[in-house]
């Protein structure tokens, strides 16, 4: 019985190595990969720290742009703009896959962004930062009306959360969201605390850096609204938002802003009022 058992054992065994062993077929010939795509870049006119990339190939039906250190950081449009806030040396990468399923090939090519970006004064920056001279700056906190924080799955949506009227915890009244005109500071001033999300959204010691700066990205929204880049694990408002913030509305007194969850899945809807 030992014996029997055995052999169809072995049997069971060399059938299942002969089922993984790789199976060729000489009629089928596997196209050669795709050449590089092609692409160009130029500064857009007046601006040298925006930089407009376009595909000029032929033969792909999908692309993804690679842009690090740029604003978007990935796109897969034939043509599009990017901003890059800070001078030095980049590479965009351009990955795109050929027709015909012959797989996916990318170009590299270097850029030159020869100054940091400057923010000169204009009607924005006046009722953001509160004035265009040296020392002027504005601080927001959120506002004690009803849906000052919302929530949802698409921007601007609220069905999965909306504050009650002075339904924020004092330690989120007390945080100031600071924006300066010089050198485009930004400062998160909250007295000693922040709100966790994490942990049962008690108030717990943090201490912000105090070297974050702002951006303004004209068209930079998810609409096309002018948006706020914060520096990566910057954020206004609530510690579980990206670094991120669409303006829906902006007055002297009144701040709208929307932002992605910080690992994605959702928005948060925002609003501050000036102090």
């Amino acid at each position: 019985m030992k014996k029997i058992t055995w052999t169809i054992g072995a049997a069971a065994l060399a059938m299942l190595l002969a089922a993984c062993e790789p199976v060729s077929d000489p009629e089928v010939v596997l196209p050669a990969m795709p050449e590089p795509p092609t692409f160009s870049w130029r500064y857009v006119e007046g601006d040298s720290n925006r930089v407009v990339v376009t595909d000029n190939s032929a033969a792909y039906f999908s692309r993804v742009w690679s842009f690090p250190g740029g604003f978007p950081e990935r796109s897969s449009d034939v043509s599009d703009t990017v901003f890059f806030r800070l001078a030095g040396q980049y590479t965009i990468t351009l990955h795109a896959a050929a027709n015909g399923g012959a797989g996916v090939a990318s170009a590299s090519q270097q850029l030159t962004i020869p100054s940091d970006a400057v923010q000169g004064c204009s009607d924005i920056i006046e009722k953001l930062a509160g004035g265009c001279d040296d020392d002027d700056y504005r601080c927001w906190t959120f506002s004690n009306v009803a849906a000052a924080i919302a929530v949802g799955p698409t921007p601007g949506s609220t069905e999965w959360y909306t504050s009650p009227v002075n339904g924020l915890q004092a330690a989120q009244y007390d945080d100031g969201f600071c924006f300066y005109f010089k050198d485009s500071r930004f400062v998160y001033a909250n007295n000693g605390t922040t709100v966790d999300p994490w942990n049962g959204y008690v108030p717990v010691p943090f201490d912000p850096p105090t070297n974050w700066n702002y951006t303004l990205i004209p068209g930079g929204g998810e609409n096309g609204e002018l948006r706020i880049e914060l520096p990566t694990g910057a954020f206004m408002g609530v510690w579980d938002a990206s670094n991120i913030y669409d303006i829906v509305s902006l007055t002297d007194q009144q701040l709208i802003v929307r932002t992605p969850f910080l690992n994605g899945g959702g928005w948060f809807q925002l609003i501050f009022v000036s102090n």
